[in-house]
């Protein structure tokens, strides 16, 4: 492997593939030697985990063999490949052995691009999982240059978001041979087109395309893949035509060309603000007949905000008010009561013409009486008012005021059909993200939608299997071990930071590449969190579990923090890190104990973010879960998500075509340990055998009950 040369190897650069190969011989070594652990049969009859592991992650030469045949194979590849940005052979030595464990003992496990990619000689791949391009500009050029960066980045291994709130709406003016704008919306399938074409060794890139709430565009946005194109209608006439279908077959369809024509290879998701859902909310409570006047804390009144480009880019954010500015005074039935409680009130003459034209509102949508000698204003509205807007100096104002019933009703009804678009609560989103405070703001989310990124931003995920730190499982003894918690996460943090670090070179465009550089963004996150409960003999949405899963949580933040401020200390900081910024962000006071943010202004922080809980839906089905007499049982629950299902049938052919139960690997776990296979193959009613707690599973779980401990996790 180590004498082929090709252009991935001339990336990595002779030194560096000296060392790598160094790192790797040595781990070879230790195996045969026995310092290190090997298994004859690490996946067990797991056949879902060897497929996984032969489809995806086993590296294959030019011809497509395998080179790999083992879990403990890709181990060794991944801990000589990262260990090698330490400095010197010792220390590549010693942390190629702390990862090979950690990744032995399934303590945490990578994302799949670095177990893909890293260390394969053959290809240049990118290890980050996902990116995020920014279209720079509101024209052509700028339009066909992110497609080009979604090909490229697709060639290298890669998924990437796309935002196109930053492109004119539907009719708009252009000044080109077009009478006016095809829209936003149009573009959509040039970057699902982009995205079907290019192959990744027998899987397909990832699209995320994003467009803010407030968008001209939104609502054709969001029926995008749900109301027939050109295309569709076409199709579906000529089969009309035909006389050989019938009304119900016409119909079936039209529903397949939507579903595999119409922006087919792309996730959609609209980019919420608390300005829309409090517009949402205020019509519910209310109606939206009813007239409401507030207090407006800020004496700014913002009656335009036109795209420049370089001030205000609308896939950072089209200009959006804080509902806590605003201070409701009263409400009324009619206008005209409202009209006579302001002039006897306020001393304010009010029109209902001029109320009810658009361009006499601000660009939040309310009509605003300036006072004088008050420390505020006041902005009058009907309940529900969203103003949708665009400006530009290409194309002036497109203002259209709707009520925000109607884009979240559509919103519900898109998800109920197609289960499209997502919804990013995007000024949350913006709070939070700390990256907004030191000068990289995120413009969109990866297509998974767990990270949003700046532009050339990537998600360089690994994640840790809380399975793997109890102790004493499925007894009353049963604890976590938070000394190895604590230690494998510090070890995690430097794994990934070693991502970043080849990532300056293997990413596919030079923004990417300056992105890892700056931000040095990591993706740490969890797993077998229901498996973890399982051994602990806790149920997953019980009130015991909920407190241990807030408290790992809380935990394992601090631990990833104070070990990036101690790289920080070895190895230097990020370089766009500042304390006085990043300290900004609410998610350090909120999420970060005192001795956290000591530790982070003692030394400065290697990563600019570091949590974030990926979806893991095919890692969670190859990492280790519980050993018990060096036997394992493999695959854990993906995520922060509870166990689908207890068990599953399958059919053996072996066996006759017999059908048997396979249960997950916690489960199974319990079952061997307690000895019940024979009660658990004779009974009726599994409930009468498990305990109750083992029984919690995504079908059992109350649906709002999943979502506060979603909100849990994330805090």
């Amino acid at each position: 492997m180590f004498q082929y040369e090709g252009k991935a190897s001339k990336l990595i650069g002779t030194q560096r593939l000296n060392a790598y190969e160094s790192a790797y011989r040595y781990l070879t070594k230790m195996q045969k030697s026995g310092d290190l652990p090997i298994s004859d049969n690490y996946l067990g009859d797991n056949e879902l985990a060897k497929n996984i592991y032969e489809k995806k992650y086993y590296l294959k030469d030019l011809d497509n063999e395998l080179i790999e045949k083992s879990p403990e194979d890709v181990f060794k590849r991944l801990a000589s490949f990262l260990a090698t940005v330490e400095g010197g052979k010792i220390n590549q030595k010693k942390w190629a052995e702390k990862f090979y464990n950690e990744l032995y003992e399934g303590r945490f496990v990578s994302g799949g691009r670095v177990l893909a990619g890293a260390g394969d000689v053959y290809r240049i791949k990118t290890l980050a999982n996902c990116f995020v391009s920014k279209i720079q500009h509101d024209d052509i050029d700028s339009i066909y240059e992110a497609a080009f960066e979604c090909a490229r980045t697709y060639s290298y291994g890669g998924g990437i978001g796309v935002d196109i709130s930053a492109l004119r709406p539907k009719d708009s003016v252009v000044h080109n041979a077009a009478d006016s704008s095809t829209g936003a919306v149009s573009f959509m399938d040039l970057y699902s087109l982009t995205t079907g074409l290019i192959g990744q060794s027998g899987r397909r890139g990832a699209l995320m395309l994003t467009i803010d709430v407030k968008h001209p565009d939104v609502q054709h946005f969001i029926n995008v893949k749900k109301v027939p194109n050109w295309v569709t209608k076409q199709i579906v006439e000529q089969c009309n035509w035909s006389g050989m279908f019938s009304e119900p077959e016409l119909e079936t369809i039209q529903k397949q060309v939507m579903e595999n024509t119409q922006v087919r290879f792309a996730n959609i998701s609209i980019k919420a603000s608390d300005e829309f859902m409090h517009a949402v909310d205020e019509q519910r409570k209310y109606g939206q007949e009813e007239f409401i006047v507030y207090k407006k804390l800020n004496k700014q009144t913002v009656m335009s905000a036109p795209q420049d480009e370089e001030e205000i880019h609308y896939s950072t954010g089209i200009p959006s008010k804080d509902p806590a500015d605003y201070e409701l005074l009263k409400t009324f039935s009619s206008f005209t009561k409202m009209k006579n409680w302001l002039e006897k009130n306020h001393k304010q003459t009010i029109d209902k013409d001029k109320f009810s034209d658009k361009h006499s509102r601000d660009v939040f949508g309310d009509y605003v009486c300036e006072l004088k000698k008050t420390n505020f204003d006041l902005a009058i509205r009907q309940a529900g008012d969203f103003l949708l807007y665009f400006d530009s100096p290409c194309t002036n104002e497109v203002r259209h005021l709707i009520k925000a019933r109607d884009v979240w009703d559509q919103f519900v009804e898109g998800n109920y059909k197609t289960a499209e678009p997502g919804i990013i609560f995007w000024t949350t989103m913006s709070k939070y993200s700390p990256s907004n405070y030191v000068g990289k703001p995120i413009i969109c989310t990866n297509p998974c939608a767990e990270v949003p990124l700046e532009d050339g931003g990537a998600c360089n995920l690994g994640s840790l299997n809380l399975s793997r730190f109890v102790v004493d499982g499925y007894t009353p003894q049963a604890k976590i071990d938070w000394d190895t918690l604590a230690e494998s996460t510090e070890i995690l943090v430097r794994f990934l930071d070693n991502v970043v670090t080849w990532n300056e070179d293997l990413n596919a465009l030079e923004k990417q590449r300056q992105a890892a550089k700056e931000t040095r963004r990591l993706g740490l996150g969890v797993m077998g969190i229901a498996d973890m409960l399982n051994q602990l003999g806790i149920g997953y949405d019980s009130e015991e579990g909920n407190e241990i899963i807030k408290n790992v949580m809380e935990f394992s933040t601090n631990a990833a923090y104070q070990a990036s401020a101690r790289i920080a200390a070895e190895k230097g900081p990020s370089p766009i890190y500042d304390e006085q910024q990043y300290m900004e962000c609410p998610f350090v006071e909120e999420a970060l104990s005192e001795e956290t943010i000591k530790i982070i202004k003692d030394n400065g922080l290697r990563n600019i973010a570091i949590m974030s809980i990926a979806p893991t839906g095919s890692i969670s089905n190859i990492v280790l879960s519980y050993k018990s007499d060096e036997k394992n049982y493999i695959g854990v629950s993906s995520g922060v998500e509870p166990i689908f299902a207890i068990f599953y049938n399958r059919r053996s052919e072996s066996f006759d075509n017999k059908f048997f139960k396979v249960f997950h690997s916690s489960v199974q776990a319990y079952i061997d340990k307690m000895d019940l296979n024979e009660e658990v193959d004779n009974a009726e009613d599994l409930n009468d055998i498990l305990p109750d707690y083992m029984m919690r599973t995504a079908h059992v779980i109350d649906s709002v009950r999943r979502v506060e401990i979603q909100g849990l996790i994330q805090k």
